[in-house]
């Protein structure tokens, strides 16, 4: 099917840039490395490592997403490559949306390998005074070795080195982080599935329930807009997103412009559960299945808008 063909084109050629795999390498190597940075903080260790390292894959997630959307569509329209493809039978409305799938698609993949990095960094440094050093020798072994093996991939079949050393770094992650799942840890000799913080991932989900609203608004912005400032005007909606329980009336029926607010700014505060972590009671799956609904509802309004002011938009090659 063309959608599906665009899609998975659009995901391929999201991580074939250099800038991805730039960031997303920068993000996992900082995750990997905090327990080394913030060891030794009096019986919050493992807090601070979890709380950096969702942040940092968050931000880092952010920056991709956006700028994937963004420049991605700048650059179809200014090569031609769209009209070229839209010459075919292929809807506008279908082109713009498997283009944002193909950049979801590539970011759930860079969030699969952040999640794998926080959950073995949190493993790594959940003791004040001792760290895990076969689990954090076992990962930046895997690092190492997805880059060598891509540089030498690239070297014998001229291929990209980019899209290579990023599926690597993932492949490696994982296998590092199946790895040290047989090992116990050391102090307390916690075994699988005990030795992993696993309700990290449901806050990770939650996280890219918020990425993927900012690339739907990046994309809608990205059919009229150079990248600069869909980035600027992405990154502020997200930042009114976080602010907006301190900037809006709590009753928004109290004011008929804060009623508006609350409808086209996206509650972020309601997707960022970091600190739920701390609590003894699991974030209950209805949650999960309510902010999977606000999302997507919330996304696909914004799509659809993209989707006319793409129709509308001349198209030369």
């Amino acid at each position: 099917m063309p959608f599906l063909a665009i899609a998975r084109l659009s995901a391929l050629e999201a991580i074939r840039r250099p800038v991805f795999l730039l960031v997303a390498l920068g993000t996992i190597v900082a995750i990997v490395l905090l327990p080394l940075l913030l060891n030794y903080t009096l019986g919050d260790s493992a807090r601070i490592i979890r709380d950096s390292a969702l942040a940092l894959q968050f931000l880092g997630g952010l920056f991709l997403g956006v700028h994937a959307a963004a420049e991605g569509f700048t650059r179809e329209l200014r090569r031609g490559t769209a009209a070229i493809i839209l010459a075919k039978p292929v809807p506008r409305a279908g082109f713009y949306l498997a283009r944002t799938l193909g950049i979801l698609q590539a970011l759930a993949l860079y969030l699969l390998a952040a999640l794998a990095a926080t959950l073995l960094a949190v493993r790594v440094g959940a003791n004040d005074f001792h760290l895990d050093w076969p689990a954090l020798l076992i990962t930046l072994g895997a690092l190492l070795a997805a880059l060598a093996l891509a540089a030498l991939w690239n070297h014998r079949t001229h291929r990209p080195f980019t899209s290579a050393a990023f599926y690597l770094l993932l492949i490696g992650l994982l296998l590092a982080f199946a790895a040290a799942a047989f090992l116990p840890t050391p102090l307390d000799h916690q075994t699988f599935p005990r030795n992993y913080t696993w309700n990290i991932l449901g806050v990770g989900f939650l996280l890219y329930l918020i990425l993927a609203m900012a690339v739907a608004f990046a994309a809608a912005l990205a059919t009229r807009l150079p990248p600069a400032p869909t980035l600027l005007l992405t990154a502020a909606l997200i930042l009114l997103g976080i602010t907006a329980d301190t900037l809006l009336p709590a009753n928004p029926a109290q004011a008929p412009l804060a009623t508006a607010a609350w409808a086209l700014i996206p509650n972020v505060q309601a997707f960022w559960l970091i600190d739920a972590l701390d609590d003894a009671v699991p974030i209950p799956p209805a949650y999960y299945l309510q902010a999977t609904a606000y999302a997507a509802t919330w996304a696909a309004a914004i799509l659809i808008l993209g989707a006319l002011s793409f129709r509308r938009r001349e198209i030369t090659q």
